[in-house]
């Protein structure tokens, strides 16, 4: 058989299998969930990508057997910072041509989470809303990073991957939150509190950080401090399907905002950065307001019930979600699996 025969058919048994899916899926009384649901292990859930440019077309080629090997994914992590919500102001467009822009004072929320928007010029999702986060450098795996907390070991039981991924993905956490929020999940090794000396942020700490110039373990180092891991929670991991030309193997944590400590997002990647209820930013998004990728949307909707910062931070772990690629019955395609556990 020729390579082109065996990808094309191998695109007609991934397309055999997607269909296979939803169909075994409705024969066993399945019930098919969408992502503004809370996951868990064992949910199968499918979603429209419709409003994403390029998502279906290459969803439709990858099904027909288009050439080529996917992509291998890069290793990243995202942190949901939460915070106990504020009052804040809003403000959004009149839907009346003409009309006044309508203003008004949202009470608190009980629960805020902090976003930036990235920028328009971001080879990967411009302008949507994001949490904090980015890919695993391979400096976060190789050099030493003084830790408390559960260790790689530990870490990489609750997240199904070798303990090298572990360390990396958890080092990863931090530093990005570092970089683009100023917040340290850090301390003292006896607990107390990292100290900003020139009360600017720690900016130029940040800088070299993001720079490349240290590492985020030698920053650490430097400045007497110990990463934290126990200040963080795993709460999902999404990998991109394998019908994408840009791909990542992410996991999502959630972190308290430390005591003492404020987010300001002076990053370079976004143009603006807010706290937010997750419940303001879903509303916001289908207002048509915000742009709000699935996994976003997902994370969100788990803990948008939540009733507390502690109620939050004890919100199981959704699970293992890793779309691909699924032929309805009708012909519409979507991304769709079973969440699993490991």
């Amino acid at each position: 058989m020729s390579e082109s025969a065996g990808k094309m058919r191998h695109g007609a048994e991934m397309a055999a299998k997607a269909v296979g899916a939803t169909a075994a899926g409705a024969a066993e009384g399945r019930r098919v969930q969408s992502i503004r649901e809370p996951l868990s292990p064992g949910a199968y859930v499918e979603y429209s990508v419709d409003d994403q440019p390029g998502v279906v077309e290459r969803a439709r080629a990858f099904l027909a057997g288009a050439p080529g090997e996917p992509v291998a994914p890069r290793m990243a992590a995202t942190v949901m910072l939460v915070s106990e919500g504020k009052p804040h102001y809003r403000r959004f467009e009149s839907p009346l041509a003409g009309g006044a822009p309508i203003e008004e004072t949202v009470d608190a929320a009980p629960v805020d989470v902090f976003m930036l928007r990235r920028a328009s010029t971001m080879a990967f999702t411009p302008d949507a809303v994001v949490f904090p986060g980015g890919g695993m450098d391979v400096r976060d795996v190789e050099c030493a990073v003084p830790w408390a907390g559960p260790s790689p070991e530990q870490w990489a039981c609750l997240m199904s991957c070798p303990v090298s991924v572990a360390k990396g993905v958890i080092t990863a956490a931090a530093r990005e939150v570092f970089e683009e929020s100023g917040v340290l999940l850090a301390s003292a090794p006896d607990g107390g509190a990292p100290v900003d000396e020139r009360e600017d942020h720690w900016a130029a700490e940040r800088e070299a950080v993001a720079t490349r110039r240290v590492s985020f373990g030698e920053f650490l180092r430097e400045r007497g401090l110990v990463l934290r891991s126990d200040l963080m929670r795993l709460r999902s991991h999404w990998v991109t399907p394998e019908s994408e030309a840009r791909r990542y193997d992410t996991y999502f944590f959630l972190a308290r905002l430390p005591e003492g400590q404020h987010a300001d997002g002076r990053t370079s990647e976004a143009v603006e950065a807010a706290w937010i209820a997750p419940g303001e930013a879903l509303m916001r998004f289908d207002a048509g307001l915000l742009k709000l990728v699935p996994p976003t949307i997902s994370n969100l909707t788990s803990i948008v019930a939540a009733t507390s910062v502690d109620e939050a931070w004890n919100t199981p772990f959704d699970g293992h979600v890793r779309p691909h690629p699924v032929a309805r019955a009708c012909g519409e395609v979507v991304l769709g699996c079973e969440v699993s556990e490991t």
